[in-house]
């Protein structure tokens, strides 16, 4: 993956996606104030929950465009 230009693309998004979901946890994206209500989404999803379902969402999305467009050894 690292000799093909695709897949250097695609190793870096997925780096910088762990990147970003670290720094977004690490910032305190998640917590809420003293004395606030926790974020929900729908009614029932938490925001660790919702942030958990998009980093995975966007490794999916990013694998099938991929393997499925640019791999290299079809």
């Amino acid at each position: 993956m690292t000799r093909h230009s695709a897949g250097r693309i695609y190793l870096v998004l997925l780096l910088l996606s762990v990147i970003g979901f670290i720094t977004f946890l690490a910032i305190g994206g998640t917590q809420t104030g003293p004395g606030e209500e926790p974020f929900l989404l729908f009614g029932w999803m938490t925001m660790p929950l919702v942030i958990g379902v998009i980093f995975v969402l966007f490794w999916l999305i990013s694998y099938i465009i991929y393997f499925f467009f640019f791999w290299p050894y079809r």
